[in-house]
């Protein structure tokens, strides 16, 4: 039978594709985002089978896992699978990505899908499962790095010369699994210390994680933000704060202290188990600013700004210059300001595209308005503890009027 495919993108009738979804069914990156480009599953749906595919619910929120719930959810599938013989199913690596779960953590709940003629697992939950040692693929390091474009090479002689040019982040400076949604984070994502620690074993990557370190501590560029852009910049630092817990007393920490004042990457913590007391128990809101050129600064979380598309942005403002709410049916009102809102956003003006996207976003027969606000919610949700982080996006029940209740003295406009 095998195991299931790092990546599939396309499947035979009567095949499934089994994801990880969140709570709210809103199916936007990694696998869940696969899901529903390809394989039908439905927006706002969070369990069960979608065209082909099947969703288990298993993230509820910034750093929030209840076990029972995704082992219910998991049971749940089993016996569907059971059921449904007709159908074979293609476990992903549910869970293991945002939701935060490890492999031989995740693979426990599917214990009872082990023999079953009609579900395939990962080779990592097998392995896990099975009492076997967990064999990384870092070829797939290996076949980028030594690729004919945005090579290993390609990319230390770009550091050398003090500025990133070419697109190589993922596979030269990896990251933990689970910060971000594209198929590059996830393929190249390392799933815990363990992988880190055989990736920096490794005779030919380990040399070159360390050299490139190395060329970026001498490369005369005193700006991280100058070398690599954003967001790579986040990337490193992340990068660098995996590294250093697997390798404590190496070069990672040099680059730490040069480029980001010591301080760690707060997420590739969190994911890593290491939660930080201070963050954990930090339960205060902040308050929320709008810049002169509307950035839109957390002042209380160390002045860190939230950044948001365009378009994303005009929405959000609308609603923060609105505290009484608006209902999504009446958005079509307000489609003038939103316009002049995002010419403010935008000073070289409105092309057609963007008139149409604001057209979209304000019919409320349209999903574009529930996307956008899925957007804000999570960015919210990236940065601001999860017993807080809903007074700051858009919310309200279905037909209602929709708002964002942070206090208003807490918002600040310059």
């Amino acid at each position: 039978m095998g195991f299931t495919p790092d990546y599939i993108d396309r499947l035979q009738p009567g095949q499934v594709f089994v994801f990880g979804s969140n709570a709210l069914g809103y199916h936007t990156g990694g696998a869940s985002g696969t899901a529903r480009k390809k394989f039908g599953a439905v927006w706002g749906q969070a369990e069960g089978l979608q065209g082909q595919s099947y969703a288990i619910p298993v993230d509820f929120g910034k750093n929030v896992r209840k076990d029972s719930e995704v082992k219910a959810a998991v049971d749940r599938f089993i016996a569907f699978a059971k059921e449904h013989t007709e159908l074979f199913f293609w476990v992903t690596r549910v869970g293991c990505g945002i939701a935060g779960y490890h492999d031989d953590e995740m693979a426990h709940f599917f214990q009872e899908a082990l023999g079953m003629k009609n579900v395939c697992l990962p080779k990592s939950f097998v392995d896990a499962l099975s009492g076997n040692d967990v064999n990384y693929d870092l070829e797939r390091f290996l076949q980028a790095q030594d690729s004919g474009w945005c090579s290993y090479n390609d990319a230390l002689k770009e550091i050398q010369a003090g500025k990133k040019q070419s697109h190589w982040i993922w596979y030269v400076f990896p990251q933990i699994k689970g910060l971000g949604h594209s198929y590059n984070s996830e393929f190249y994502g390392i799933s815990g210390k363990d992988e880190a620690k055989a990736y920096l074993e490794h005779s030919v990557l380990g040399q070159r994680l360390r050299e490139i370190t190395k060329a970026l501590l001498e490369c005369g560029n005193p700006s991280a933000d100058d070398i690599l852009g954003f967001p790579d910049v986040l990337k490193v630092k992340s990068c660098m704060t995996l590294f250093d817990l697997v390798s404590p007393n190496d070069i990672f920490k040099d680059v730490l202290d040069k480029y980001y004042e010591g301080k760690t990457c707060e997420k590739t913590l969190w994911r890593l188990g290491f939660h930080d007391d201070k963050l954990k128990n930090q339960v205060k809101l902040s308050r929320l600013t709008i810049t002169k050129d509307y950035s839109i600064i957390l002042s209380d979380y160390d002045n860190k700004e939230i950044k948001m598309e365009p378009l994303v942005k005009a929405v959000y403002l609308l609603y923060l210059k609105h505290p009484e709410g608006i209902a999504f049916k009446h958005l079509p009102d307000y489609r003038q300001e939103i316009i002049d809102i995002y010419n403010d956003l935008r000073p070289l003006g409105l092309n057609s595209r963007s008139l149409q996207s604001i057209e979209d976003v304000t019919n409320p027969l349209l999903n574009s308005i529930n996307e956008k606000c899925s957007r804000i919610r999570a960015v919210f949700l990236a940065e601001v503890d999860a017993s807080l982080a809903d007074q700051y996006y858009i919310t309200g029940k279905s037909g209602e009027q929709k708002r964002i209740t942070l206090p208003r003295d807490l918002v600040i406009w310059e």
